[in-house]
């Protein structure tokens, strides 16, 4: 008699518990990637208030804080001015050296106290370097703006990849804050009910006292899962350049993303193409053949051309011309170890390439593995562990009620049902993470470099 007593008032509280909460959501329950709360849930239960901090807002689509990211981050904002500067230096690099306006005076001083006028003379000079130099040195200037280019790129593509992977940490926080408060009502239920069966002599007090240890570590994790979120918002904050203590808002949903199998099996070209690191990597190697281009150009000598007018001791006006050359006679101590330092600069530059595709190569051999493992993750967990921790939930707290199974059994498949929701919210942020990593080594280069042109 008591034992159904005790069942119809467990009953009648679940039936308020989720008419009430199914009234209060309708409104209000977020869109998921891969799977709603309806589909997380044990017997229709929603989130009600919980001791986790508030959240007034949502937060923006992370499309749009990636657009904000790339126009308010310092980061990008120094690197655009480096490639900026380095533009402006490819014209001096191939101008002339700046001429020289001369002025001399002759006279005889064998009597000091009377010097004697015999000529003055003003010319201007020009250096003219040996032809080819100039160019070269443009070029290699151009390469070198290159470089700056690709460090944007690789500034543009990183702070994007930092801004999806926070984003992703954030969503998987949050999901797992709803499916906290999800088991924070579940446990005043149980508690009550094992308080009930207590009191009326059907149940002992540890399952009461379990069920309220429960209760604290759940309010152990919320502590953690706090900090680790305003931890998570600090640092997108800094990539948004704000300040750290902004709010940002509850993240409902991921988008939707995909990458078919032609799209994998082309990545490795793709990441060849466009990763920033290979990018950066060909530019050195071309600015490297042109410094050594330059080298040997330096064997050569430079001209030196003049032209002015002059006075002899009559005053009398006189034209001037002059025609100078450089004589590389130091090539021991200056050309040829510069040349040999150029070969070994271009040497390098080589290999370096040849390591950044190799180390692309393994990072798209990485990333296809885990795509292709939480794709798989995502299927078992929707199909199989969600659906079979409910149902398991579900039947030890029947069998509990019932008397036929011990309360420990039920805080067991209880843990269950909590680290199945949670993992599923972290299998979808690892997915997402996976794509911003493809994204950020094979997206075209035009939809990396919005704010700036090539040089």
């Amino acid at each position: 008699m008591k034992l159904n007593l005790i069942l119809r008032l467990f009953l009648i509280s679940m039936a308020m518990f989720s008419l009430s909460l199914e009234s209060s959501s309708a409104s209000d329950t977020p869109k998921e990637t891969a799977a709603s709360v309806d589909t997380l849930k044990p017997d229709s239960l929603k989130p009600a208030e919980s001791t986790l901090a508030p959240q007034d807002s949502f937060a923006p689509p992370v499309e749009e804080l990636v657009t904000e990211a790339l126009e308010k981050s310092p980061a990008i904002n120094a690197a655009k001015a480096r490639f900026a500067a380095s533009k402006e230096l490819i014209l001096p690099a191939s101008a002339l050296p700046d001429p020289m306006l001369e002025f001399t005076l002759e006279e005889n001083v064998s009597s000091l106290s009377s010097p004697n006028f015999i000529k003055g003379e003003m010319m201007l000079k020009q250096e003219l370097p040996f032809p080819g130099k100039r160019s070269v040195r443009g070029k290699s200037a151009g390469a070198e703006s290159e470089m700056e280019f690709a460090g944007l790129v690789y500034a543009n593509r990183q702070i994007t990849k930092d801004v999806r992977t926070i984003y992703a940490g954030l969503y998987a926080i949050d999901s797992e804050i709803e499916a906290i408060k999800l088991a924070q009502e579940l446990l005043k239920m149980l508690e009550a009910t094992a308080a009930v069966r207590y009191s009326t002599g059907e149940g002992d007090q540890e399952s009461q006292i379990k069920a309220q240890l429960e209760s604290s570590r759940l309010l152990e994790k919320v502590t953690d899962i706090n900090a680790k979120r305003k931890e998570m918002s600090a640092e997108l904050n800094r990539l948004l350049g704000r300040p750290g203590s902004h709010s940002i808002g509850k993240v409902l949903a991921l988008p939707i993303v995909s990458l078919t199998q032609e799209e994998l099996e082309k990545s490795e070209q793709l990441a060849f193409t466009n990763a920033p690191s290979v990018l950066l990597r060909t530019y050195a190697v071309k600015a490297a053949k042109y410094r050594l281009e330059s080298a040997d150009l330096d064997f050569w000598p430079d001209f030196f051309v003049g032209a002015g007018i002059g006075y002899d001791e009559d005053y009398e006006p006189m034209a001037l011309l002059s025609f100078g050359i450089t004589l590389p006679v130091w090539q021991n101590i200056k050309q040829k170890p510069l040349k040999r330092a150029a070969n070994l600069k271009v040497d390098e530059s080589a290999k370096l390439l040849e390591e950044a595709k190799l180390a692309v190569s393994s990072e798209i051999i990485n990333l296809i593995a885990r795509w292709n493992r939480d794709q798989k993750q995502l299927v078992i967990y929707k199909e199989a562990i969600i659906p079979q921790t409910s149902a398991a939930l579900n039947s030890a707290r029947a069998s509990y009620l019932a008397g036929r199974s011990d309360f420990s059994v039920v805080i067991e498949d209880y843990n269950l049902w909590l680290d199945a929701r949670t993992q599923l919210a972290r299998r979808e942020a690892d997915r997402y993470i996976t794509w911003a990593g493809f994204d950020a080594l094979t997206a075209p280069l035009s939809s990396n470099n919005k704010q700036g042109e090539k040089p």
